[in-house]
C-alpha cells in the first residue's frame, strides 16, 4: 500500500519540532562543556575569548584525529 505523500504543513511542522529539539540538545552541550570548562579550571584564567577560542579548536582537531 502506497504512503500518503506529506503535505508542505506537515513537513514544515517537522521541520519546526526538529529545529526546537536541536536548540535543546545544543543548550544542553553548551551546560555539559560549560560544566567541564569550570572542572577543568578556564573560568579562572585571564585570556581573550578569541584565545581561547582558537585553543579549543586546536583541542578539537586534535581528538578528531585520534577517533578516526
Amino acid at each position: 500500500m502506497a504512503r500518503k505523500p506529506k503535505s508542505p504543513a506537515e513537513i514544515r511542522a517537522q521541520m519546526d519540532a526538529l529545529r526546537n529539539e536541536l536548540k535543546e540538545a545544543e543548550a544542553r552541550e553548551a551546560e555539559r562543556l560549560g560544566g567541564l570548562a569550570v572542572k577543568a579550571g578556564l573560568h579562572e584564567i585571564d585570556v581573550a575569548d578569541s584565545d581561547l577560542v582558537q585553543a579549543l579548536k586546536e583541542v578539537v582537531t586534535r581528538f578528531q584525529s585520534k577517533a578516526q
